[in-house]
């Protein structure tokens, strides 16, 4: 004896109750096409069959991975989008949601950092405006560099830079000129310090002067003073306008900006052994000079040409030499060993 199955005939109603979808919902797949009821029932009401639940269900799977509506319509229609076409593009658009959370989340992170180092006694709105007002001038001018990652590398960085704001603070209230050599040395601390923070990016360290000259609260925020920062900004002019005498925007982009402490360690190493009255033909003399020599290939990224421009600047320009932590007894001593 044959058993003849009943045929799958559900009404809107029971399709909703069996997936957790609205009413609302199913009739929208229905208008646009996607789902449609297929059956009758006999007194003319239209049901879903077996297929229909099918699909149904197929919607449902490929929305979960965030097609959409549309999308789902033409690869269920065999509309000549390949499997791996429709992945791949989801993928892609996946990385892209995973990139803009990352941003979103950096960004109200920052903010969050912000309002947590204001004043208590602020009101609540007024100090929230001012953090997202502070993120917005972050965000301009320094786009895509990971702001909060700088922030902290620059606060991790305070003992080296806050004793050279001092001096410079000093200096600006004695009224000291900004290309004597006491002043232009600080600058070029500021400037070591500066690269070191921002991974020897020149490009990025004017960025963060530019930033804090024209919004003078990230220099505030940033535990610098406005003021101060003009008089360095001076400074460092001088000196970057006699090399730009010498060397052009890409030859100063090549300039390894990160070797500040390794020349500062040298200097003091050198100054050490003219103090001791060491022989040039001394075995510590001709390490020193070995050392100079990598620390300055190193400088110019082994670029012989760029090391000649270099030279001709220091020798051409007084106040590099004035700023430079080889001084001139040193370089005479170098000039002296074997």
């Amino acid at each position: 004896m044959k058993h003849h199955s009943t045929p799958l005939n559900l009404t809107v109603g029971d399709v909703a109750r069996r997936t957790g979808l609205t009413v609302r919902t199913l009739h929208h797949y229905d208008a646009i096409g996607l789902v449609q009821p297929s059956a009758r029932s006999d007194s003319g009401y239209r049901l879903y069959n077996a297929r229909d639940v099918e699909r149904l269900h197929a919607v449902q799977s490929l929305k979960q991975l965030g097609l959409s509506l549309e999308t789902i319509g033409v690869a269920l229609a065999g509309g000549g989008i390949a499997p791996l076409e429709l992945i791949d593009r989801q993928i892609t658009q996946a990385r892209l949601a995973v990139e803009q959370a990352r941003a979103m989340e950096e960004s109200l992170q920052l903010l969050r950092e912000t309002l947590a180092g204001g004043d208590d006694g602020a009101g609540h709105t007024s100090a929230l405006l001012a953090g997202v007002q502070l993120l917005a001038t972050y965000q301009r001018f320094l786009p895509g560099q990971g702001i909060r990652r700088l922030l902290g590398r620059w606060r991790q960085a305070r003992a080296r830079w806050q004793p050279v704001a001092a001096a410079l603070a000093q200096c600006q209230g004695a009224e000291v000129p900004v290309d004597t050599p006491q002043v232009q040395r600080l600058a070029q601390q500021w400037m070591n310090v500066a690269m070191a923070v921002f991974g020897g990016q020149i490009g990025t360290v004017l960025q963060w002067a530019q930033m804090h000259r024209l919004a003078p609260d990230t220099a505030a925020h940033a535990g610098l003073d406005p003021q101060l920062l003009a008089y360095l900004e001076q400074a460092i002019a001088a000196r970057m306008d006699a090399l730009r005498r010498h060397l052009d925007a890409q030859d100063l982009a090549r300039l390894d900006g990160t070797l500040g402490p390794e020349w500062e360690q040298f200097a003091h190493e050198g100054q050490r052994l003219l103090a001791a009255c060491t022989s040039p033909a001394a075995p510590e003399a001709a390490a020193l000079r070995a050392r100079y020599l990598d620390l300055l290939a190193r400088t110019v990224r082994h670029d012989d040409a760029l090391a000649e421009k270099l030279r001709r600047a220091y020798s051409a320009e007084p106040i590099l030499a004035h700023g430079h932590f080889v001084s001139a007894p040193l370089r005479a001593f170098l000039a002296q060993t074997s």
